[in-house]
């Protein structure tokens, strides 16, 4: 009788255990698997309940800079992850019932070529989405050497992008031998030759080299004695100097300045300061010239897995999870968190800003709150600057009464918390 009053014991016990993990989270850890040393507790309201069809995010910027912050995209045409913009280093997302915890990746966006540039790709390390205008300097044309014996002591370049190699071939005449010249791009650096460069090659066959021979390639020779021979001529990759001016998105709009070197007819071809982590395509450069890069947020981020620990909300209009600091942001001081939520995520450039409907701290949602993570404290709406309340503007768009006040975000708290 014991042994089965034991038994139902530990049967209880483990359904009173499942119970309580149910309805409330479950604790997660960290990625490495250590204890933490530090939480942070979030916990958002609604005015109706969370409706899982709908798309509810905590962007959190932890890049250390408090004059920056995540804010929501208000307006098209340029989306991005179509629902958040700003300066923002990871987020939650709850949707269909799920949390996850993701890293932002940022997208380079080329809205209008020039300069030479023609295409940019890659991922962007800065933390803050914004419009980098490239205006490219003073160029260097790469320096043209000769090798092989003939008539061409030397080479000067004063108008060639086109990095590769030349093969040069005369008779004892001093004639170009017909298709002798045939030019082999370098890569990087490199082109093929266009139709009317070719034509212009062809034609050459039983003319006489002279010091104007491949004027129309920017080059002029330097000739010795007649003779025959053959011999190379080898152009460098040509460069110029380059500065990006970006303005960041989250107001105040920041501005910063960076410097690096552009290759002429270059495919993704890397700086390191210009702007870190974009490889840029080029064709011939224009001294002062601009091109304009918008870098917006990636559609999806790098899942990272689910926050620390996590309570459903079953119905009801609040959303908790807690999340590992020391894990997230181990290096930042304090960070910048905002709370946003849309009844849709919209990609498409042509969708009018009145389809928006969202909402986000302060009136417009750009009033991101800045938590301080050495402090051990609990940061509420009522406390903050602008105190979040009911039936904001942006949520005036196409959508029910019920429908908007499941996103109509009405109440926050933010608790920094050692294990």
């Amino acid at each position: 009788m014991q042994g089965k009053s034991a038994v139902l014991a530990l049967i209880l016990l483990l359904v009173a255990a499942a119970i309580l993990v149910t309805a409330g989270g479950c604790a997660r850890g960290t990625a490495t698997g250590t204890t933490p040393s530090s939480l942070m507790d979030v916990v958002v309201t609604y005015v109706g309940p969370v409706n899982d069809s709908f798309y509810y995010y905590v962007p959190i910027d932890a890049d250390n800079n408090i004059n920056d912050g995540p804010i929501p995209v208000a307006a098209g045409p340029y989306w991005g992850n179509g629902w958040g913009t700003g300066s923002m280093t990871h987020y939650v997302e709850y949707h269909a019932g799920i949390y996850r915890l993701f890293r932002v990746l940022l997208t380079p966006d080329l809205r209008t070529a020039g300069g030479g540039i023609t295409a940019v790709a890659g991922a962007p390390v800065v933390t803050k989405t914004g419009l980098a205008t490239i205006e490219v300097g003073a160029l260097t044309f790469g320096a043209a050497t000769v090798s092989g014996t003939g008539m061409i002591t030397s080479v000067a370049n004063s108008a060639d992008q086109n990095a590769g190699a030349l093969t040069v071939a005369t008779d004892a005449g001093g004639n170009l031998v017909a298709g002798s010249v045939v030019f082999t791009p370098a890569s990087p650096g490199g082109r093929g030759l266009t139709g009317t460069e070719l034509s212009q090659v062809n034609s050459l066959g039983g003319q006489p080299l002279a010091a104007d021979s491949f004027s129309f390639l920017g080059l002029t020779l330097t000739l010795g004695a007649t003779a025959a021979g053959s011999q190379t001529i080898t152009v460098a990759p040509t460069t110029a100097a380059a500065t990006a001016h970006f303005v960041g998105d989250s107001p105040p709009q920041i501005s910063i300045d960076t410097t690096g070197t552009l290759t002429a007819n270059s495919a993704g071809s890397a700086t390191n300061t210009l702007v870190p982590g974009l490889l840029f395509t080029t064709g011939d450069l224009v001294s002062g010239g601009q091109a304009t890069i918008g870098l917006v947020t990636a559609q999806e981020g790098t899942l990272l897995g689910t926050p620390y620990d996590f309570t459903p909300p079953r119905g009801g209009n609040t959303l908790r999870f807690t999340l590992d600091i020391s894990a997230l942001a181990p290096q930042s001081d304090f960070l910048s968190i905002n709370f946003i939520s849309v009844t849709q995520l919209i990609f498409d450039p042509q969708a009018l800003p009145s389809l928006h409907v969202y909402d986000g701290q302060g009136p417009r949602g750009n009033d991101f709150v800045t938590i301080r993570l050495d402090q051990f404290t609990t940061y509420k709406n009522g406390d903050s600057l602008v105190v979040e309340g009911a039936n904001d503007t942006t949520l005036q768009g196409n959508a029910t009464d019920t429908e908007k006040a499941s996103v109509d975000l009405i109440d926050w708290s933010v608790t920094v918390r050692r294990l």
